[in-house]
């Protein structure tokens, strides 16, 4: 059944009659649609008739029909909620050295507070690459750095939004940054805010992640991890994440933890992450994406 045969459906279900105002608003909706200059296309059209009953029929009907409303609440939402751009690229050759960094910016239909705590961070985060880049450029060597940023979620509960960053010096260095928000309050959350409040989420998270190291160990002799016992980085091993560790959730909304190069692990590890499976970890979870 389609949307239509559906809509048609509920409202005979009821005995409550479409108002004649109804059709008049929509007739003075699609009369004052903006006229397209060119049209190259019989398809483009029709489908820019289509798209204009549509918002008619979104924004009008569910004020007519409670069926109607019920039936609109259940469709997905077109379209994402929060919108992502460059708004400034800074770039940079000078002898062996280049810079290449892209600004991204969050924005939304209406306030958000976390879309603007996210974004004043990151322009400040900018700013320090670039400062720490015109220091550096000048010297004897090599400076390459690259930064861009990727949309991983965004959908009617939860937006996430990461920053990369590749810089090569002496080595390479690969960096991850995620920045979350709840998209129903607008409100930027972290690791801590997963959680509820008492629930000692440091130490669950951080003895499965330890688990999971040894078991790559185990599995595979050339990885290797700073774990006590282990390191040979001498009283420094990894015992504990910070309370607002990176995270993000994957397609199947289950916590992935990374780790920048050098951070748990020798450079030749890369930039390891672990995918958390501790079944008391989600029955106290908070959000979901």
């Amino acid at each position: 059944m389609n949307l239509d045969d559906k809509l048609r459906q509920k409202a005979r279900q009821e005995d409550i009659p479409v108002p004649e105002a109804f059709h008049h608003r929509v007739e003075e909706t699609l009369h004052h649609l903006p006229a397209r200059r060119t049209r190259p296309h019989i398809w483009r059209r029709y489908l820019g008739s289509i798209s204009a009953a549509a918002v008619a029929i979104i924004f009008l009907l569910p004020n007519s029909s409670a069926a109607m409303a019920d039936t609109m609440a259940h469709l997905p939402v077109v379209g994402p909620l929060f919108q992502v751009i460059t708004v400034r690229t800074y770039e940079q050759e000078e002898g062996k050295n280049h810079v290449s960094i892209d600004t991204p910016q969050i924005s939304q239909e209406g306030y958000s507070s976390g879309a603007q705590e996210i974004n004043q961070e990151i322009e400040a985060y900018v700013e320090q690459l670039i400062d720490e880049y015109e220091q550096t450029a000048h010297s004897d060597g090599y400076y390459n750095l690259d930064v861009t940023w990727e949309v991983v979620t965004n959908t009617e509960r939860w937006f996430t939004l990461r920053i990369n960053s590749d810089m090569i010096l002496a080595s390479g260095n690969h960096q991850e940054r995620y920045y979350h928000i709840d998209v129903p309050s607008g409100e930027r959350k972290r690791l801590s805010d997963l959680f509820p409040e008492g629930y000692d989420y440091i130490s669950v998270i951080s003895e499965e992640l330890k688990g999971q190291m040894r078991q790559r160990m185990e599995a595979n002799e050339s990885e290797y991890y700073w774990l006590e016992g282990t390191s040979q980085l001498g009283t420094y091993y990894f015992d504990s994440i910070d309370p607002n560790q990176d995270f993000y959730f994957d397609d199947q909304g289950q916590i992935v933890i990374p780790f920048d190069k050098y951070e748990v692990a020798p450079g030749s590890m890369g930039s390891p992450s672990f995918t958390l499976t501790t079944p008391e970890l989600y029955e106290n979870l908070l959000y979901q994406p």
